[in-house]
């Protein structure tokens, strides 16, 4: 029987991008997979994005459906937002400042038609202004994160980094559906703990190199966190909270400490290092977690009623000890050639 939907919905959430839809857009217009729809989630823009997107519409050569907010949503709400909007059955996640090569999606939807282990699948990102190549991102067990921005993967499919980057993923609809929600809604970024919460389900995550996502770092965050306290602050706030939702409750009482301890010696050294107020984050992220306890718990007995896979095995994909260690140590190898 022939779907009367289409197969993928792809999920774009805008503020101010105006400079970038154009390219992005037309590098949509021809991929060289069709059988998709297009979802454009306005978060209250003031430039000119909602009339380069009418214009696109207009042309009858994509499918988009645009929604605007009346104000700005986030990141996390806007892609919720795009979802109840979406029929596909993958839903693929695009950054406003991004443009995609021709197979993009095809190589995407090939790898989620082949494994159905698989729940996410990530494009290869290749960052424009760091000049580097992100393959996922890595995440210690006591909550130090680092992309892989070090590595040179030959593989086509990756699968070494703990969680995918929002940036430009395929994720199954059905497993939107069983989690009960895209993004936590309180988060500022949350592809951590999307990537989390579909791997407490027993679904794989993996990095396709045959499918490449061209993106300007930075540009959609730096709108609106504009200085280091307020990313000290969000990252700090979304890391302790995922951990509070995603961990079996033994674990809480380990890892959660020693994170808090390992991150104020972090915030400590970064507002030495960029003479900031970034120490003052940490206390504020923790206030807000501890003030919003009574609901994140909540959500941890709803996500520890859906678990499939224990603490220990969803561990082996984290690093044993904080990122930047490892990143110095991996360094380090890469000088001396061990």
């Amino acid at each position: 029987m022939v779907s009367i939907y289409p197969k993928v919905s792809i999920i774009i959430v805008n503020y101010n991008g105006a400079p970038f839809l154009s390219r992005l857009f037309s590098s949509l217009r021809v991929q060289t997979f069709k059988d998709f729809e297009v979802i454009f989630v306005d978060n209250a823009s003031i430039d000119n994005s909602l009339e380069i997107t009418k214009s696109f519409a207009r042309k009858g050569e994509l499918s988009i459906k645009i929604v605007k907010l009346p104000i700005n949503c986030g990141f996390c709400k806007g892609n919720n937002v795009g979802f109840k909007y979406s029929k596909g059955k993958y839903i693929a996640l695009l950054n406003n400042d991004t443009y995609v090569s021709q197979r993009w999606l095809e190589e995407l939807v090939k790898v989620m038609d082949f494994y159905p282990s698989i729940g996410i699948c990530q494009s290869k990102i290749v960052d424009l202004r760091n000049k580097c190549v992100v393959y996922g991102n890595f995440l210690g067990v006591y909550g130090k994160k680092r992309s892989s921005k070090l590595f040179k993967i030959e593989d086509d499919l990756f699968e070494g980094a703990f969680y995918a980057s929002g940036t430009a993923l395929i994720i199954r609809r059905e497993i939107v559906q069983m989690m009960g929600h895209l993004f936590d809604d309180k988060q500022f970024t949350g592809d951590m703990d999307l990537s989390w919460r579909v791997r407490l389900l027993g679904f794989r995550i993996v990095t396709t190199l045959r499918s490449t996502c061209y993106h300007h770092q930075g540009h959609s965050s730096r709108l609106v966190l504009r200085n280091d306290v307020n990313v000290g602050y969000i990252v700090f706030k979304d890391k302790l909270h995922a951990f509070i939702k995603n961990y079996e409750l033994r674990s809480l009482f380990v890892r959660v400490p020693i994170l808090i301890f390992i991150d104020f010696l972090y915030s400590v050294y970064m507002s030495i290092r960029t003479n900031s107020l970034v120490i003052y984050s940490l206390p504020k992220a923790v206030f807000w977690n501890l003030y919003n306890l009574k609901n994140t718990w909540k959500e941890h007995i709803k996500m520890q009623a859906k678990r499939k896979v224990a603490d220990g095995e969803i561990e082996n994909y984290m690093l044993p000890y904080p990122a930047e260690l490892y990143f110095l140590k991996l360094k380090l190898c890469q000088r001396i050639g061990c």
